[in-house]
């Protein structure tokens, strides 16, 4: 059973897109879509200038991209692409403001807690009432430096069209980097196999390149109700993941 339950998972994750999906450019239709209108328009303004190698290309000021590691030519890498790829988002003080009072409030709290519970020592059993104390302490300090990132909390907003030209270049093969995916499950009864259908679906239909996302599952359960429920949605996606590039279709469970 534990070979049958990788074995799907090895057919989940080796996808080709030209047996599978029909076209190895599919999955980037959506990209496509979204980055074409404003392409056609940067088009006009391009001069074609020449690659040249990354030292001569930084002594004239062109652009390498120091994630990948890539040479991008200043015809293509234009005003727009060099623009960072996001921003950030503030939130409103009406909505993170009430959140701040809260935190406050329990670290008063936890203060007037720990002072009580230091300056009241147990003479009975001193070593259980130190060892409890430090262990409330740290559990304290933990709990402090987990509010930093709530107190100050950063939403970031991604610019697709300035990533698909970075990095999803057409007539290129796409430098977006690999996403591997995994799902847990355990008891079809708890977990229904229609829900992890759905699941495995919506993650195979994201918008993403169709040759960069892998789906793992993993059956901790073991069940032979699961994997032929799987083995069905693997023969299903084909038709779905095509059917959402093409015509945009959101949310991508075929449940909703």
């Amino acid at each position: 059973m534990e070979c049958t339950c990788i074995l799907f998972a090895a057919n989940v994750r080796a996808v080709d897109p030209a047996r599978e999906f029909g076209s190895t450019g599919l999955g980037n239709l959506a990209w496509k879509e979204r980055v074409d209108g404003w392409r056609m328009k940067q088009d006009k303004n391009a001069v074609p200038v020449p690659l040249t190698t990354s030292h001569a290309a930084s002594e004239r000021g062109q652009d390498i991209d120091a994630t990948t590691d890539v040479l991008i030519d200043d015809s293509l890498l234009n005003d727009e692409a060099r623009q960072p790829l996001s921003r950030k988002v503030s939130i409103s003080s009406s909505r993170i403001n009430p959140y701040r009072m809260v935190i406050v409030l329990r670290l008063v709290i936890l203060c007037i807690f720990m002072h009580y519970r230091i300056t009241n020592p147990v003479t009975n059993a001193y070593p259980l009432w130190l060892l409890s104390v430090i262990c409330e302490i740290w559990f304290a300090i933990s709990w402090i430096l987990d509010q930093f990132p709530n107190w100050l909390p950063v939403n970031r907003e991604i610019y697709l069209d300035r990533l698909a030209l970075r990095y999803n270049r057409e007539g290129e093969p796409s430098q977006l980097a690999a996403v591997d995916i995994f799902v847990s499950i355990m008891d079809p009864l708890k977990e229904p196999p229609l829900v992890t259908a759905n699941t495995v679906l919506s993650i195979l239909a994201v918008d993403y390149p169709v040759d960069k996302v892998s789906c793992y599952v993993s059956d901790d359960g073991v069940a032979m109700l699961t994997f032929e429920a799987l083995a069905e949605t693997s023969e299903f996606a084909r038709k779905w993941v095509p059917f959402c590039k093409k015509y945009n279709i959101e949310p991508r469970a075929p449940e909703w």
